[in-house]
């Protein structure tokens, strides 16, 4: 009979909890019924009989309509956190109401002013009893299983609850936190539950994502502090593998991003609301009308505020991450989901690479990028050793080509080398110039190669004047190998730490960063962005409502075709089977404009760009680039920042041979530097490095070099490229200096030995 009374009690919390606003005498009925067959019993659920006068107890010291006294001592918070029941239904702001997927009925405000409205010297033992009594809630829970949990929305909305409590901010002892962080780690593997969580969080308040986003970023950075400063000094990459065994580290870390990842997507979902066609569109009709558009419900946080500082500053923990991702990828595994759990030794930083700043991330590549250069290297050198000199293999990959036919002569080295060699070190050389190229040469390869390229006559691609970026010419002569050039010259400059000046609109990079080709689905935001007179004709269209005039009469008689010219005639694609012959409607116009979009930025171009996109896979392809990088990241480490900050350039800037920070010449330079206007900063760049874009972290992270070049005399000022290294002459005057300077950066083509 106790039994039978257990089994009952379970069933009928479950469906008060799941149907909740259902009367409580239909709610009998049922779970009596169900008691009787093989109905599986609930999990999580205690078998004393439910307390729904507990629940609005609780309710009524958030609303202040009841009092608590002192002798209580926290009691109702105690019996709040180690009761899933009434984790599940208290606290509504809309009691009787369940939680739904899009809705959990929950306030993060409520939970505060709970513990808020206890009695003063009741509130601490209240926060500490309850937090206790989370803990072991937790711990049974992951005991269970968390698959009953993670499918239930009504059931999930307890994690919530859990997150806010305000002890779990607490830096003094973590140890209930890595408890309830073990139970979202699972939950975090569930597609639904992550989805879910993520959705609530999306539209909660700003200030509670942030300071959840906080909480978890303060447990990261005291965690390895203090991993650090007990495991000591070492070696950088054994460092790394001494903190992540350090206090099982390493595991606590990948729940901690886990929860992290939540909040992320949360964040990404408000960040996509922020950047949709629709809130893009209102925002422009709003700032033609002279008002302001500011909408705070979809703000996102800024994506600085999931770096974090701890991470990107031990270098050991970024080597280790990288060994164990590489040793991954050899052991023939490519997903982390593949792994079992216990076996990991990672801390997760490259599954969910969210806490790395773009800096990070391309020191990782960097590193990444040199260990298999390395390799080419030895594999290069053993050949070598092992055919005893017979034959030739080049550790490097090494290009001669002619300025005046460039293209040509890239294509078919490039083809002779296969891509077995791109991994090599790229090495140019100039026909008819003598310099040896250690990174200066390159870098006006690359320069003169992607102008060849864009070039009008090659007829490769179109310039978008409104967006001041290029697209792929849909009605290309060229051969896919010229397409396939191009996508190769981007991932050789990643590969060889180059910037390129390529003027490719977003689409291009969110592409490429697509697992493959046609991951990705694009619409009207995308192509807003790209060609928004374009979109404008599409967004009018689908804001056209009925009642007015006719749908037919206002945007013509469409069909599910595209018409556009090529050479002086007219083609017509379809975008469906058939759809000469298929009318656009009010009803179907949806479909129409995302068929359009898929057209222009899939099909119109399917040709040249799968060949780009294949030449661009042979060199990263098989990396850990798109594991780790943002499509916009993608375009900061290709294109480099537009944003230049001299004054970082001066304060990082070293200085040889009798130069120092005080040196006449040497504050001229500076002085005659911060008075140039942007586009003479972007020649004076251009002249030192070969480049007139900042790398990834800006102007200071730029290793420049200022030295003097002799006494004062008419030379010009001198540059070697490959090392960032400018050489000045004494010069006696300012105004020699800024006269002898400008010369200098308009006679800066070619490369010779001086």
């Amino acid at each position: 009979r106790r039994l039978a009374a257990q089994r009952f009690a379970r069933i009928y919390q479950d469906i008060l909890i799941e149907e909740a606003g259902t009367s409580k005498e239909e709610v009998a009925a049922q779970a009596l019924k169900l008691a009787k067959t093989a109905h599986p019993v609930p999990k999580y659920f205690l078998g004393d009989a439910p307390r729904p006068d507990l629940v609005s107890g609780i309710d009524g010291i958030a609303s202040g309509s009841a009092a608590t006294g002192a002798q209580d001592l926290g009691k109702p918070a105690m019996e709040l956190y180690s009761n899933l029941f009434c984790l599940c239904m208290a606290l509504k702001p809309r009691p009787g109401l369940p939680a739904t997927a899009q809705d959990p009925n929950f306030d993060a405000a409520m939970v505060e002013k709970f513990f808020e409205q206890l009695p003063q010297e009741a509130q601490q033992a209240a926060v500490d009893g309850s937090l206790e009594a989370l803990g072991t809630l937790a711990d049974n829970v992951v005991e269970q299983g968390c698959a009953e949990l993670g499918a239930s929305p009504a059931k999930l909305r307890a994690v919530l609850l859990m997150l806010a409590h305000p002890g779990l901010a607490d830096p003094s002892d973590f140890e209930v936190f890595k408890r309830v962080l073990r139970l979202v780690a699972q939950l975090h593997s569930q597609d639904f539950a992550r989805e879910t969580l993520a959705g609530w969080y999306a539209a909660a308040p700003l200030a509670v994502l942030e300071r959840l986003v906080g909480q978890v970023q303060q447990f990261l950075t005291l965690s390895i502090l203090q991993a650090q400063a007990e495991v000591g000094t070492a070696a950088s990459l054994d460092l790394g593998g001494r903190m992540a065994a350090h206090g099982d580290l390493a595991r606590h870390t990948r729940h901690a991003l886990r929860l992290l990842d939540v909040y992320w997507l949360a964040n990404e979902k408000r960040r996509a609301a922020r950047e949709s066609w629709q809130t893009k569109w209102k925002a422009r009709k709003m700032r033609q009308a002279g008002e302001l558009f500011d909408d705070q419900a979809i703000a996102p946080l800024p994506v600085a505020q999931f770096h974090n500082d701890a991470v990107n500053e031990c270098e050991g923990i970024l080597k280790h991450e990288l060994k164990e991702a590489l040793g991954m990828q050899q052991n023939g595994t490519f997903k982390f989901s593949d792994l079992e759990e216990a076996a990991r030794n990672d801390f997760g930083v490259v599954e969910y690479p969210v806490v790395l700043t773009p800096v990070s991330k391309v020191k990782v590549l960097n590193i990444e990028s040199m260990l298999m250069q390395r390799e080419e290297i030895r594999s290069a050198w053993a050949w070598q050793v092992l055919v005893r000199g017979r034959g030739s293999m080049n550790p490097f990959l090494v290009l001669k080509v002619n300025r005046q036919n460039i293209v040509q002569d890239a294509l078919q080295q490039l083809a002779e080398h296969g891509a077995s060699n791109y991994k090599k070190p790229l090495k140019v050389i100039f026909d008819g110039e003598e310099a040896v190229d250690e990174g200066g040469v390159q870098k006006e390869f690359f320069q003169l190669l992607i102008e060849e390229l864009y070039n009008e006559d090659f007829g490769m691609f179109q310039r978008n004047e409104e967006s001041r970026t290029f697209w792929f010419n849909k009605n290309s002569f060229e051969a896919n190998l010229q397409f396939e050039l191009f996508g190769l010259v981007l991932g050789l400059a990643i590969y060889n730490q180059v910037i390129l000046d390529v003027k490719f609109p977003r689409i291009v990079y969110k592409k490429l960063m697509a697992s493959r080709t046609g991951d990705s689905s694009f619409g009207l935001t995308d192509l807003l962005d790209f060609d928004a007179s374009l979109a404008k004709g599409l967004v009018s269209m689908l804001e056209h409502e009925p009642g007015g005039a006719a749908f037919e009469d206002v945007f013509g008689p469409l069909r599910f075709a595209v018409e556009y010219e090529c050479y002086g005639s007219n083609v017509e694609a379809e975008l469906k089977e058939g759809g000469k012959d298929i009318p656009v409607t009010w009803e179907n116009r949806r479909e129409y404009v995302q068929r359009y979009c898929d057209w222009v930025f899939g099909a119109s171009i399917e040709k040249q760009y799968d060949a780009f996109r294949r030449g661009f896979d042979q060199c990263i392809g098989d990396t850990l680039f798109r594991r780790i990088f943002r499509e916009d990241e993608l375009e900061l480490v290709i294109c480099g920042s537009m944003e230049l900050d001299f004054r970082a350039l001066e304060k990082a800037t070293q200085y040889q041979d009798g130069f120092s920070a005080t040196s006449d010449a040497v504050r001229w330079f500076w002085e005659v530097v911060h008075v140039l206007t942007p586009e003479e900063k972007r020649s004076l760049l251009q002249f030192c490095t070969g480049c007139d874009r900042a790398p990834v972290g800006g102007l200071g992270r730029l290793p420049f070099v200022v030295s003097r070049a002799g006494p004062d005399s008419d030379m010009l000022p001198w540059v070697h490229t490959c090392f960032n290294h400018l050489l000045l002459p004494a010069y006696k005057s300012k105004e020699k200096l800024d006269e002898r300077l400008r010369l200098a950066i308009q006679h800066s083509t070619g490369f010779g030995l001086m």
